[in-house]
């Protein structure tokens, strides 16, 4: 792999200009213009992003989230619904063809998380991969029971026993993988399901119930309040330990950021974002 590569780490931002600086480093590595980049983010304001095929239309409620003032947006990765509240995001892209880089989807997601990994063992927190095993557990996985992406874990996700703690997902474009994840440090589960569209209130009470079985904080599994930045050098270790790596910062050229600025439209867009 190339051993040196090039980190990020922006400041919060609107949801609009996470998702569109995601895309834009797709560009920028897939032109050769950067090396392949670590990236660190968090979310100003909160921020509601969906799966690229999802539903939102039957699975978020508008009025709601519009009441609460959490903007929606649509993700060029797959997967359920996210809520971006108190919580460090991470984003890694890289050259499809990178020398050791693993050709299938599920074996390069457990490579490029090993990074993540070994940054929970950094902060003392003893997370480790999840395969689910048994049928009820595949059955999940086919057939979500919610549109949260915290419900269930999938194959590689990191979980303590069966609680997941980070929700990752992985695309490949034009010879480009990215691969972004949102490590939660608090959960406010009140304003996640207050995003939902459920039958009626009982099931989303029983949503609610079921989530705190599935999930968990890093705060929780720390029993302390972990800073955004403890958190973002423990993972920077984890990512130069796991794929023997060492960073460089990266700044963006103005002509870049022009690029970037374009994208955010997009993301902006109803279009784009109510699509489905």
């Amino acid at each position: 792999m190339n051993r040196e590569w090039q980190v990020l780490t922006t400041p919060a931002m609107e949801p609009a200009m996470n998702m569109a600086i995601d895309e834009a480093l797709i560009q920028f590595v897939g032109r050769g213009e950067i090396a392949p980049t670590l990236r660190f983010y968090s979310w100003e304001p909160h921020g509601l992003s969906v799966g690229h095929f999802q539903r939102a239309t039957r699975d978020i409620d508008r009025k709601r989230i519009a009441e609460l003032g959490i903007p929606i947006v649509r993700r060029m990765t797959g997967g359920r619904a996210v809520l971006h509240a108190d919580e460090l995001t991470y984003s890694v892209v890289i050259p499809e063809d990178t020398e050791g880089l693993p050709r299938t989807v599920i074996e390069s997601y457990r490579m490029l998380t090993e990074g993540i990994r070994k940054g929970y063992h950094h902060l003392g927190i003893p997370v480790e991969f999840s395969v689910p095993l048994t049928e009820e557990e595949k059955e999940e996985l086919r057939k979500p029971k919610s549109a949260v992406c915290f419900d269930a874990a999938s194959y590689y996700e990191l979980a303590v026993g069966k609680r997941k703690v980070a929700g990752s997902a992985q695309v490949r474009h034009q010879g480009v993988v990215l691969q972004h994840g949102s490590v939660p440090l608090s959960v406010d589960e009140g304003e996640l399901f207050d995003c939902f569209l459920y039958d009626d209130e009982s099931t989303r009470e029983r949503m609610k119930a079921r989530f705190s079985g599935k999930a968990v904080a890093l705060n929780e599994l720390a029993g302390r309040a972990v800073a955004f930045d403890e958190v973002r050098e423990a993972f920077t270790k984890g990512f130069e330990e796991a794929l023997d790596l060492s960073f460089v910062p990266l700044t963006f050229t103005s002509e870049q950021w022009q690029e970037i600025e374009r994208l955010a439209e997009k993301y902006r867009s109803d279009e784009w974002n109510w699509k489905r």
